[in-house]
């Protein structure tokens, strides 16, 4: 089960890639992060109220959930969102897929896990491929190299969170709960950002871009919840790498549908495969 879901939120989170960007050529990184996380939080609370009994709310251990939220999606997903305006979908999705890295980390630390040789030649590969991914001459747009670090920071956001989920769902097996409460209070995060950064002046939104993040956010979230039933019942090792893998299919689509938004080119496609083939060997070493 936990292999099938994998594969589903891969396949879930490359499509939502590509109507992200898409949506994102008349919007802006922030007003796609609210929306998709505001859609999102409310399906899932909505399930929690059919579904989940009221005495599981208070246990300590959801407090796992919440660090995780704050962590990611508030953070990481605005950040990758971000890398995505600035740098263009198949050079960012790859680097923050790079997020198993930072859980394989966090796993030799506190899981005891080994470290070994195939750790380190995954690690070589990923930073290979991310110098590989911003460089080199830019083909379509202007970016700057600096902005690399958007996805870089997404990354380690995302795998600290991951990290946190797993913890609090060997406690609290419940996915619908565990996503309800990860994903509402990355939403309340971005709201208090939303307030700072001057409110409804930082939206951007039409109603050509609002259909394709609205789209992005129903598929998403579809992504997320398949995400934790794959935690829940296979291990963070096993999960990840296959996980990891939906940049392959989120250029494949840019190939195919994204012509007009950005060009690939071999550079990219290479940098793609390598980060893709060293966070698989990290996540997957025994």
């Amino acid at each position: 089960m936990a292999e099938y879901f994998s594969f589903q939120t891969a396949l879930c989170f490359s499509i939502a890639h590509v109507f992200v960007r898409c949506g994102l050529v008349h919007s802006n990184a922030f007003t796609g992060s609210l929306i998709s996380l505001g859609t999102s939080a409310a399906i899932f609370w909505l399930l929690v109220f059919a579904f989940v009994p009221v005495s599981v709310l208070q246990m300590p251990a959801i407090g796992y959930f919440v660090a995780a939220g704050f962590f990611a999606p508030a953070i990481g997903q605005t950040l990758g969102y971000i890398g995505m305006e600035r740098i263009g979908v198949a050079r960012s999705s790859p680097i923050v897929n790079t997020s198993p890295i930072f859980s394989s980390v966090l796993a030799v630390i506190f899981l005891g896990e080994a470290w070994v040789l195939q750790n380190i030649v995954g690690t070589f590969l990923v930073i290979l491929g991310v110098v590989i991914l911003s460089s080199g001459r830019l083909e379509q747009g202007d970016w700057q190299k600096k902005d690399v670090l958007y996805p870089i920071l997404a990354a380690m956001a995302f795998g600290i969170s991951t990290t946190l989920r797993k913890a609090g769902l060997t406690t609290v097996p419940v996915p619908v709960l565990a996503a309800a409460i990860t994903v509402g209070t990355a939403f309340v995060v971005l709201l208090i950002i939303f307030h700072f950064r001057g409110g409804r002046r930082t939206l951007k939104l039409t109603r050509q871009s609002g259909s394709w993040l609205v789209a992005a956010a129903l598929v998403n979230t579809g992504a997320i919840l398949s995400f934790f039933y794959a935690l829940n019942f296979g291990q963070v090792v096993r999960v990840e790498p296959l996980v990891a893998c939906n940049p392959l299919l989120t250029i494949l689509w840019t190939g195919i549908f994204l012509r007009e938004v950005e060009r690939l080119s071999g550079r990219v496609v290479l940098g793609a495969l390598v980060t893709v083939t060293g966070t698989v060997l990290v996540v997957t070493a025994k």
